[in-house]
């Protein structure tokens, strides 16, 4: 995993630079984190999907930390912005970019960003799962996380995501399971039609529900084993989390 620290201040970045290197060494995870003085000099350097964090300080002199995280969101969408400041003024402009934390300073307590750490590797973890499709002649890589539903038409199956978008693409049911390798959030509730476990709102009669108000007939006779199934994904999930 590669971090970015941007940050004017040699002595904080140093500071932060230790505490990250501590947290994942003593996880045993290799890491690369990279200091950069300002936000022009990290864009000098900047390859997009390179680095998985970025801790930004927000009071810069030569590009301000929200400007600098507007910048990289147009960048790299999935990139986990946390921002280190001296002060909470800016934390709702901090929410506009999509920030994953905010992180006052002077850092007080290693323990803080080790959570901030800890949290973020699992989204990192989850957020880098992807399936490579062919979709209107190019291939497209579209995020696990982000997959509403799936279903078949034809020779072909339409992914849904939670932006809104369908992408059409060649390809089986079996054929996406297979290459989403048998990830137990995507659940068959109907001949055709394939849910992800996490976007499942509710079961209404021979209706499921997902968080977006989209509706998708099921199989009375699989009611049972549908909502078991959700069931024991959740039971999977909760034990995960409770382990990290």
């Amino acid at each position: 995993m590669k971090i970015a620290v941007i940050d004017d201040e040699k002595p904080q970045a140093d500071i932060l630079y230790s505490i990250c290197n501590a947290y994942f060494g003593g996880h045993k995870q290799n890491v690369q984190i990279d200091c950069f003085p300002d936000g022009i000099a990290f864009f000098n350097s900047f390859k997009e999907n390179t680095y998985k964090i970025a801790f930004v300080d927000i009071f810069m002199e030569k590009m301000n930390g929200i400007a600098v995280a507007e910048k990289l969101r147009e960048k790299d969408r999935d990139i986990i912005i946390v921002f280190v400041t001296t002060s909470p003024d800016f934390m709702m402009q901090a929410f506009s970019v999509h920030a994953f934390h905010y992180i006052t300073k002077p850092y007080k307590a290693e323990q803080m960003i080790y959570k901030v750490l800890n949290d973020a590797s699992s989204y990192v973890s989850d957020n880098s799962k992807y399936i490579e499709v062919m979709c209107d002649r190019r291939n497209t890589l579209i995020s696990l996380k982000e997959i509403v539903s799936v279903e078949s038409d034809a020779h072909y199956i339409n992914i849904g995501v939670v932006s809104g978008l369908r992408y059409r693409t060649r390809m089986t049911i079996a054929e996406f399971l297979k290459l989403a390798d048998n990830d137990t959030r995507f659940i068959p509730v109907n001949r055709g039609i394939v849910l992800n476990a996490d976007y499942i709102k509710d079961i209404e009669d021979s209706v499921c529900v997902t968080g977006n108000g989209e509706r998708f007939p099921i199989k009375i006779r699989e009611k049972t084993r549908i909502e078991q199934s959700i069931r024991e994904y959740m039971f999977k999930k909760i034990r995960e989390n409770q382990r990290r």
